[in-house]
């Protein structure tokens, strides 16, 4: 900025994002976990990754094992951040941040968001009808 441009007056327009979380939660056979959105929780009929929003106070961590807790039931560990990407929906800008996440165990409890989960490999999960955001995710791994 040169000299001449400094405005005292100058106030900056606050730019606020919100953060997403996804996880590929892979168990013990190498397979990770693909959840059926419900029609109540908006995306209905698609498959996608488990996970939601960062909420006040959290770390990412606490927030991404939160989210599977709350989803599926399971117990997360070995948790990695692989990739992040930004996009823009119903006119907020979303960071989401996905994971690598390992669980031992198979058993999945669904909470209401979900009408279905299945374990699979990642060239089975791209012949799915896959929602944009696990799309995005499961190309990279």
């Amino acid at each position: 900025m040169a000299k001449n441009d400094y405005d005292p007056n100058f106030v900056p327009v606050k730019n606020y994002v919100l953060v997403g979380q996804k996880a590929v939660v892979i168990n013990k056979e190498g397979k990770f976990l693909l959840l059926l959105r419900s029609e109540k929780a908006g995306g209905g009929g698609l498959w996608a990754l488990p996970g939601g929003a960062l909420e006040e106070g959290e770390t990412p961590y606490e927030s991404i094992e939160r989210e599977i807790k709350e989803e599926t039931e399971l117990n997360i560990f070995d948790t990695k951040p692989f990739y992040a990407f930004t996009l823009e929906s119903k006119g907020d800008t979303i960071v989401t941040i996905a994971y690598r996440a390992l669980t031992k165990a198979t058993a999945v409890k669904l909470n209401w968001e979900h009408d279905d989960y299945k374990w699979v490999d990642k060239n089975d999960a791209l012949t799915m009808k896959l929602s944009s955001v696990a799309r995005s995710i499961i190309e990279k791994i």
